[in-house]
């Protein structure tokens, strides 16, 4: 009787991991969502609609990174383009008196002037570099200050993501204050940071609802 010729046993330990790289290589990766951030008291405060608030200390800095989360009842396209319409950002921002194109140095870059309206009766402005971008998640615009007299620096995010029929974000900012005495005010720098999430989440919202349905 012929015998069938028996395979190296190399070979035959080779086939499994061949088959094991093919379904890798065709596998999609899983990207953790931005409510995988939090832990579960937070997430929970997420979905019943209230703001989480994380400060994040940096090492050498004066003040915390500030992330703010939320979520909102509109598109994450439309938080997006509110977020970028610097035009009509007063109208829905408080305290801002106005928010300036003054360059614009490629397609999804542009260096923004913002006059700020303070308590005491006087108004200061400031320049930021803000860069938008499509991430694989959803949209994120990015921004550092150019130009300010009570800041050395100041960077951050915002990042916007789905969230089943609605969109969740995630407002980051860390400033570094010029002085002592602009040291003093973080918690007004963190309320004024609230302030304009909560803002941006009204106006989305209700710009939303306003939106013909398709």
């Amino acid at each position: 009787m012929n015998e069938l010729p028996s395979l190296p046993v190399c070979s035959l330990m080779r086939k499994p991991l061949i088959l094991s790289l093919i379904a890798l290589a065709f596998a999609a990766p899983t990207r953790a969502s931005m409510v995988d951030e939090l832990g579960d008291s937070d997430r929970a405060k997420l979905e019943n609609g209230q703001a989480v608030l994380v400060t994040v200390d940096k090492p050498g800095a004066t003040w915390p990174e500030v992330r703010i989360y939320r979520k909102v009842k509109a598109t994450p396209e439309g938080v997006t383009k509110l977020f970028l319409d610097y035009e009509n950002a007063g109208s829905f921002i408080d305290n801002l008196e106005s928010a300036v194109v003054e360059k614009q140095p490629d397609a999804n870059t542009k260096d923004v002037r913002y006059t700020v309206k303070l308590p005491v009766l006087f108004t200061i402005s400031y320049l930021v570099r803000n860069r938008y971008e499509k991430t694989p998640e959803g949209y994120t615009v990015h921004w550092n200050l150019l130009e300010s007299i009570f800041a050395k620096s100041a960077k951050g995010k915002l990042r916007v993501e789905p969230h089943g029929d609605t969109a969740v974000i995630c407002y980051a900012n860390h400033v570094e204050p010029a002085t002592k005495l602009v040291a003093g005010l973080r918690g007004h720098a963190i309320k004024e940071a609230s302030n304009t999430v909560d803002a941006i989440v009204k106006e989305a919202e209700r710009r939303h609802a306003k939106a013909p349905k398709s």
